[in-house]
């Protein structure tokens, strides 16, 4: 696993030990940042069931102007704390280990305004629908702000859901890719 591109670009990314955790591939991750490209720069970015970093890193190695990264699980945050000081981010990041749904509570108390959300759950759990109505009632999103999630490409995911709609979909083998904004 590497930073595809940017300013970190070809640096590699230290992983978590075992299966728990499923990183996006670099194809994947590729054409999703190929998609949004425009939409980086000077961008605020959450990545909800971060893992390693990997999408949020990604979006400041190209420019992002910071990013929120949130996981429950204790070896992904040590990880992610690794490879945010490893690529030299760690002013730029602010890392809570949480789980998605208290995290965005959590947020939503802020009064931040995110431009990107990145969401990667564990796949056939069922996350996505009940986390878009949560991001919603929330209020965390930019009015020209999007939502991608990363889901198995078999799981069926709403078109329309708490003020929110899907543009496009990608798949990628068995990875589905949804993208949403604000209606």
């Amino acid at each position: 696993m590497r930073i595809i591109a940017g300013r970190s670009k070809g640096r590699t990314l230290e992983s978590i030990k075992g299966r728990n955790t499923r990183p996006t591939s670099d194809k994947v991750k590729g054409a999703i940042f190929n998609i949004i490209q425009g939409r980086i720069p000077d961008s605020l970015v959450l990545d909800l069931f971060a893992g390693t970093g990997n999408l949020g890193l990604e979006a400041l190695s190209r420019g992002a102007r910071k990013a929120i990264f949130i996981d429950k699980d204790i070896n992904a945050i040590r990880i992610i704390k690794k490879n945010c000081y490893n690529l030299g981010y760690k002013e730029q990041v602010e890392i809570y280990r949480n789980d998605a749904a208290r995290g965005l509570t959590e947020l939503s108390k802020r009064d931040i305004l995110f431009d990107i959300v990145f969401m990667d759950p564990p796949y056939s759990k069922g996350y996505e629908e009940a986390l878009l109505q949560l991001i919603n009632e929330a209020n965390i999103l930019h009015n020209d702000g999007i939502v991608i999630i990363e889901h198995d490409s078999k799981t069926t995911v709403p078109d329309r859901i708490a003020g929110l709609y899907r543009y496009d979909f990608r798949k990628y083998g068995g990875t589905g890719v949804s993208f949403y904004r604000k209606e």
